[in-house]
């Protein structure tokens, strides 16, 4: 089986970074990173390439000295202490039958102590990785948008079936739809038997399949009550304990006009080394197919969890210009003339319909193409922000936009899907309004220039204050050509004023942008009175180049950070994972040693870390009103020039 490296190549980056290069025998064709950690805090990295699946296990605590149980001796065990001793004589004719044995089982558990940084080499090892064949060429991978402990709230509902087990879908090149168990907990180095792993392998059929290669895959959890064969929903705070967990897995191709595929999946609970593992069930499997007017370029399951009657919503986007929201496990439509009260009672006691339904058709802008036609602007991706509630586009040209279908948003009201009257939360027929939106931006190269000068002054009041700080420090840019290659990631990093917080990366071509806190950017966006927050959080950052060698950008998303006390401390709880062609990279701080290990780390050194940090800010044209100001106080005594023009400061390459 081809390995994963434990040896990347790492490069340093500006923001004192690392680029982690992993050098791959063999062709990756999709990648995700899992959203979940595993009990030892590693981080999982999931990626499919020609023959099945691969699952890395990165950083966490490592595994203590195996322990072996060794088997009774049933001798000692019929010994009576302080008893009269009991012989038994058989008779020398019979043979005496050998007695049963009981195999060693090995155990093994985890570190008590986290490892200790290297300082020569300041990353995560690689602590276990495992091949899974699936006997095709792995096209597309999926796995649950679940929430970790740390980004949700207290009350948040999670599905229980997620707590120790792996959950993967898989589409092939044979036209086959795979779904893929296993622990969460990594196997012990000494478990060499794929049959020790505990790894199951299901392909999906239920007499409805695919006739054209499938072209993406997602997948979510659903819930089917007790004594409810016809799959009622009940509101409940909570989840009831007699049920069954059950997987929705959607699948879509290009067959005819296209084709859409929806499993609902069962589940069952067995018991393996203490801990509650799911197992997917194949006899009561549901599937139903549902025809596209056009090719879906890709679809999304809704991240909220159950019993939110989104979270069986499923976004779709064409490549014609249009998004389209399909409720798998819809209600039939109340009476019209039934009030709001009569309608939620009867959507919680009328049974679900099966086929599901279309709830909303959403439509980008225009744009100009061939010699006097005008057409709809081109879609490369759509994914659900706002936990669910709001969904985010990224266009051809560039262009990203958020439509607020709930009114969720700031300073927005209740959308159509939230079960109101009004529609002031989406507005627009052929064209649907942005409530957020704006442009990756490529920054531009030595031997590019502005096509037109920037005004030297600026005015400076509250609505021109971020454009008046934009035009003094942040370097010149220009907009990226049209690229039909691009991907959206969405990670919850938190709650704020009981709206989700989340980090997003825009992949536009070779181009990468990112938004560190979409709430942030939003409100900032909608302030009518009052100053711009000049802070990151509220802006779109490129991102500095990715060496990829040339290979071309297969995905990007969140890794979560394997679990560390100096990460702890961090803002950023997450790593970035890139793959290419035939690499995968992953950006991520130098680690350090926390200060309660380190407690003699000099602390004079701190301003002088500030003024370097303050310099690259500055040449990264991301420098706010405040560092400016430190900058000058630094110059006014004599701590040097702003050195706006000058090489960055060069750092030992460090390569493995």
């Amino acid at each position: 089986m081809p390995s994963f490296p434990t040896n990347p190549l790492v490069r340093p980056r500006e923001d004192d970074s690392l680029q982690l290069c992993y050098r791959l025998p063999h062709r990756i064709h999709a990648a995700q990173a899992y959203p979940l950690r595993s009990p030892n805090g590693s981080s999982i990295i999931i990626y499919g390439y020609e023959t099945g699946l691969k699952v890395v296990w990165r950083g966490g605590k490592g595994f203590a000295p195996l322990k072996k149980t060794a088997p009774q001796d049933l001798a000692k065990s019929a010994k009576l202490d302080g008893g009269d001793a009991v012989m038994i004589i058989d008779s020398d004719e019979e043979d005496s039958a050998p007695a049963p044995t009981t195999p060693e089982v090995p155990t093994f558990d985890f570190e008590t102590l986290e490892s200790e940084v290297d300082p020569a080499f300041p990353f995560e090892p690689i602590l276990r990785q495992i091949d899974i064949p699936l006997g095709s060429r792995v096209l597309d991978v999926a796995v649950p948008r679940i929430f970790p402990e740390e980004a949700r709230a207290a009350l948040d509902p999670f599905p229980t079936a997620a707590k120790d087990t792996i959950f993967v879908a898989a589409v092939c090149s044979d036209l086959s739809t795979r779904v893929v168990t296993l622990p969460l907990v990594p196997p012990h180095p000494t478990q060499k038997d794929s049959s020790s792993w505990n790894v199951q392998k299901v392909t999906l059929n239920g007499g409805v399949t695919h006739q054209d290669i499938p072209r993406g895959v997602s997948m979510t959890f659903t819930f089917q009550e007790a004594g409810d064969e016809a799959g009622r929903r009940k509101v409940q705070t909570r989840v009831e304990e007699a049920g069954r967990w059950d997987l929705l897995v959607a699948t879509h191709s290009a067959e005819g006009s296209g084709a859409l595929l929806i499993h609902r999946v069962p589940l069952s609970e067995v018991q393996s080394d203490n801990r509650n593992l799911y197992r997917v069930t194949e006899q009561d499997l549901v599937t139903q197919r549902r025809t596209l007017p056009s090719p879906a370029r890709s679809i999304a399951f809704n991240p909220s969890a159950y019993p939110f009657a989104r979270h069986s919503h499923l976004l779709v986007a064409f490549n014609s210009g249009c998004v389209k929201v399909y409720s798998c496990l819809s209600n039939p439509k109340p009476s019209a003339k039934s009030t709001r009260r009569e309608s939620i009672s009867q959507e919680d006691t009328e049974p679900l319909d099966v086929e599901g339904r279309w709830l909303i058709s959403l439509y980008p802008g225009f744009e100009q193409g061939a010699p006097g036609l005008v057409r709809r602007k081109t879609i490369i991706d759509a994914d659900w922000v706002l936990g669910g509630r709001a969904i985010m586009v990224l266009l051809a040209d560039g262009e990203w936009g958020v439509w607020d279908i709930e009114g969720a948003g700031p300073g927005t009201t209740k959308g159509p899907l939230h079960r109101q009257s009004n529609v002031q939360g989406v507005t627009g027929g052929s064209l649907t309004t942005y409530a957020v939106s704006g442009r990756i931006v490529a920054p531009l190269t030595n031997t590019q220039s502005e096509a037109e000068p920037r005004s030297r002054f600026a005015p400076m009041t509250p609505s021109t204050r971020r454009v008046r700080e934009d035009t003094l420090l942040k370097g010149s840019t220009t907009s990226p050509s049209p690229s039909l290659r691009g991907q959206i990631s969405v990670c919850q990093t938190g709650i704020s004023h009981d709206l989700p917080d989340e980090s997003i990366l825009l992949r536009h071509g070779q181009h990468t942008a990112a938004i560190p806190s979409l709430l942030s950017l939003w409100r900032n966006a909608v302030k009518a009175t009052g100053t711009f927050d000049s802070s990151n959080r509220c802006r779109v950052t490129p991102f500095q180049v990715v060496n990829l060698m040339g290979e071309n950008f297969q995905a990007i998303g969140h890794l979560p950070a394997p679990a560390r006390r100096s990460r702890a401390l961090s803002s950023q709880k997450f790593d970035i994972l890139v793959a290419a062609e035939q690499q995968v990279v992953i950006l991520a701080p130098r680690l350090v040693e926390s200060e309660d290990d380190a407690p003699s780390a000099p602390r004079a050194a701190k301003p002088d870390t500030h003024a370097e940090a303050d310099q690259l800010m500055l040449r990264r044209g991301e420098l706010d009103v405040e560092g400016m100001g430190r900058l000058l106080s630094g110059m006014a005594n004599g701590g040097g020039s702003l050195r706006v023009g000058t090489s960055p400061v060069k750092r030992a390459r460090i390569f493995t």
